[in-house]
């Protein structure tokens, strides 16, 4: 009866390493293929927009079915693929035609280059862009483009200019009270860290900018984030969902960078 104990002991405890083996795996294997196999839609334009808005997501076995004139931009766990009606596609197949630079855009979302700020140097993120100089974080403010502007770091705010072969000056101007400051580049500085100790980033704040060598003011309207997106798809769904036009125009540009032709139907 002892002997009979302990064996009944001893393949209980043995079920029970089982049990919790059995549960590891799951929530490594299936719940985290889960969260991987999630595809967003990012861009939609055409007659079933309104079938696939940006924000969506699919599975990774869904399909999606477009009509004349549509396309559809899914952001994927490597980049984007970018979908031309008419036709039906599955999103399990063709994921040969994102882009794979996977580590760049993981760079490009959490690159907030704060110190490098303080000392302009640069040239290295914008080397291969002398001619159309690419804005080097999601994160980094662009002197030209206005509207609403997500702040992942209100902290660690940067301003950043496409044209950095000369010095420039720009103003930034508080609508509320007319109130100027004033920042300037060296020759060959693209960043300047925005003068936070004079302008507060808050949520709602909106600042006018103008600088030296653009012909058109811009006005910028920030919006503070709770938390610091972790990856690609959380990225993309706060840019969405804080109507952050402009950052996400410049993320599916930059997930769409080594792609080839869209997939047509």
């Amino acid at each position: 009866m002892h002997l009979d104990k302990n064996r009944s002991a001893t393949s209980g405890n043995i079920t029970s390493r089982l049990a919790k083996a059995a549960l590891a795996t799951a929530l490594l294997f299936g719940v985290g293929s889960m969260a991987l196999a999630q595809n967003m839609v990012v861009r939609s334009t055409g007659p079933s927009a309104g079938s696939y808005p940006a924000g969506k997501k699919m599975a990774n076995d869904a399909k999606v079915t477009l009509k004349a004139q549509d396309q559809v931009t899914i952001l994927t766990k490597s980049g984007t693929r970018v979908l031309k009606g008419p036709g039906t596609f599955s999103l399990a197949q063709g994921g040969g035609t994102a882009s794979s630079a996977s580590g760049r855009l993981a760079s490009f979302i959490n690159n907030r280059g704060s110190s490098r700020a303080r000392t302009g140097a640069v040239r290295s993120a914008v080397s291969d862009a002398v001619e159309a100089p690419t804005n080097p974080s999601l994160w980094f403010l662009d002197m030209t483009k206005g509207g609403k502007f997500c702040v992942a770091d209100p902290n660690a705010l940067v301003l950043w200019r496409p044209d950095y072969t000369g010095s420039a000056t720009a103003s930034i101007v508080e609508p509320a009270n007319g109130n100027v400051t004033e920042i300037a580049w060296r020759k060959g500085s693209a960043l300047k860290a925005w003068p936070k100790d004079v302008l507060p980033v808050t949520n709602g704040a909106s600042y006018r900018l103008l600088g030296s060598s653009v012909s058109q003011s811009v006005e910028v309207n920030f919006v503070v984030l709770e938390s610091e997106p972790a990856d690609l798809a959380d990225a993309a769904s706060v840019l969405i969902e804080n109507g952050c036009e402009g950052q996400l125009d410049l993320l599916v540009e930059t997930a769409n960078a080594n792609r080839e032709a869209p997939d047509q139907g």
